[in-house]
């Protein structure tokens, strides 16, 4: 296969929210303040002043993304805290009030003016998935590709199910609450650029959208750069769940770049029946199913899912962004979509529980999500291998839900360790605990020697 490697960007959006309620606050303009006084990090504002985004660079494949997100969303956190609330990763405000003030600036301003309540009531968050394409004709074509899976990908991300208070029945609360405005949801088919811009030329007579960039179709050839763009989901849970999505939408677009090359035709599915998909996969995340528009039958998300995994394997083996993949999938297997994660928090720890989970810097503080870290500060042999193990027998027995081997200040880490390893790990699938390991550069090239970071997954310590 010839090599295909298209750069990607990310966009997410965060809910500013108060730090012990978790009502959405208005406090956009101090966190983007402190985030460029404190941090040099200049964020975006969006609509409402109860939200605010990070961007990653142009990034060459997945692995940068993800540490590119890793500390956006660390910086974003902090900044938050300083102003005085909490960054929180959450496709649509859980609690509180569903109205916000309208961001200062003559095009906000302009949309509120037009849409009315539509726009103060648009708390939501959103990921935005962009891969560079070669022209905007290509960009049209390759839309048409991507279509027939934007169920799947807004499932793997859906993490909105509560609205007010209480459980709206929908993975994704934030994809109905956008589906209001005229120009949403699952694009039409179109035979061309000039078709497309017919359409686009229309809306704008119209007055259905204000200029290109309120087209906000799930799948568009981007109006500010050469890429095409993917808005289907929402802002996702953890850097894992986005990193997936990343993954997978930069896999698809290249496919459908050689298939465009190749003059392969694109399915062309009816809008409508993308809308019910859509709305299905919406209610019911990645453990439901969904209408699967290539064959019209109801198929289990998931199933349809690891269909699409397949199809794109091949790509994603070149791009090098199959493990990753991988490591997303185990960890939607383990933990379920952002949606399953927040209803199982509520449910434990009410609402505090729930914007713990959220919280966008949540993967450098496990300990607020009940998880046990068990740390190693020194080389780990033959001699204290045991005693790591029955650390974390203990943690089991104690009650963990989840452990952390914290090896990040490891220098070495013996071969003789491995099958420590393997009954820690065997140990957790027994119980039912995740176990994950936080890895120095030294543990990692041993764990990825004798292949152990293909079943225990890995994470990156935070930086100093």
């Amino acid at each position: 296969m010839e090599q295909t490697l298209p750069t990607v960007g990310v966009e997410e959006e965060f809910l500013l929210v108060d730090p012990v309620t978790g009502v959405a606050v208005n406090k956009a303009a101090e966190v983007v303040a402190v985030a460029r006084e404190a941090f040099g990090l200049e964020l975006e504002h969006e609509l409402t002043w109860t939200q605010v985004e990070i961007n990653t660079s142009v990034c060459g494949d997945a692995e940068q993304a993800r540490r590119e997100l890793r500390a956006l969303r660390r910086a974003v956190a902090k900044a938050a805290r300083e102003a005085g609330c909490r960054a929180i990763a959450v496709g649509a405000p859980p609690v509180g009030d569903t109205e916000g003030v309208i961001t200062d600036g003559v095009r906000y301003r302009l949309i509120a003016h037009e849409f009315g309540a539509l726009a103060t009531q648009q708390l939501i968050c959103g990921c935005h998935v962009h891969v560079a394409v070669p022209d905007r004709e290509t960009a049209v074509q390759v839309s048409n590709h991507v279509r027939p899976w934007l169920p799947v990908l807004g499932a793997v991300t859906a993490n909105s199910p509560f609205s007010r208070g209480a459980d709206t029945g929908f993975a994704s609360w934030r994809s109905m609450v956008w589906s209001q405005w005229p120009v949403a949801g699952p694009p039409p088919f179109f035979t061309s650029w000039e078709h497309y811009q017919a359409v686009c030329d229309m809306l704008l007579e119209a007055g259905t959208a204000l200029d290109p960039a309120m087209v906000y179709w799930d799948v568009r050839p981007s109006s500010r750069w050469p890429t095409v763009e993917v808005r289907v989901a929402d802002v996702a849970a953890s850097v894992d769940d986005a990193v997936l999505l990343a993954a997978l939408v930069r896999a698809l677009v290249a496919n459908a770049v050689m298939d465009v090359e190749r003059g392969v035709p694109p399915v062309p599915v009816p809008v409508e029946t993308l809308r019910q998909a859509c709305w299905r996969a919406a209610r019911d995340g990645l453990a439901g199913s969904a209408l699967d528009v290539l064959s019209g039958r109801l198929v289990p998300v998931r199933q349809q899912l690891d269909g699409l995994v397949d199809r794109l394997r091949p790509v994603l083996a070149v791009n090098g962004d199959l493990p990753l993949v991988e490591h997303g999938l185990r960890a939607l297997d383990r933990d379920g979509c952002g949606a399953d994660r927040q209803r199982r928090a509520f449910r434990d720890g009410g609402v505090e529980a729930v914007l713990d989970l959220l919280e966008a810097d949540a993967a450098d503080h496990p300990s607020r999500r009940g998880v046990v870290e068990v740390k190693m500060a020194a080389d780990v042999d033959l001699s204290n291998s045991d005693a790591l193990e029955r650390r974390c027998a203990e943690a089991v027995d104690a009650g963990a839900r989840e452990i952390v081997l914290d090896l990040s200040d490891a220098v070495f880490f013996g071969s003789s360790c491995i099958p420590a390893l393997a009954r820690i790990r065997a140990l957790g699938l027994d119980r039912g605990v995740p176990i994950s390991v936080v890895a120095s550069s030294t543990v990692a090239r041993m764990l990825h020697a004798t292949a152990m970071d293909t079943l225990l997954p890995l994470r990156v310590p935070p930086a100093a």
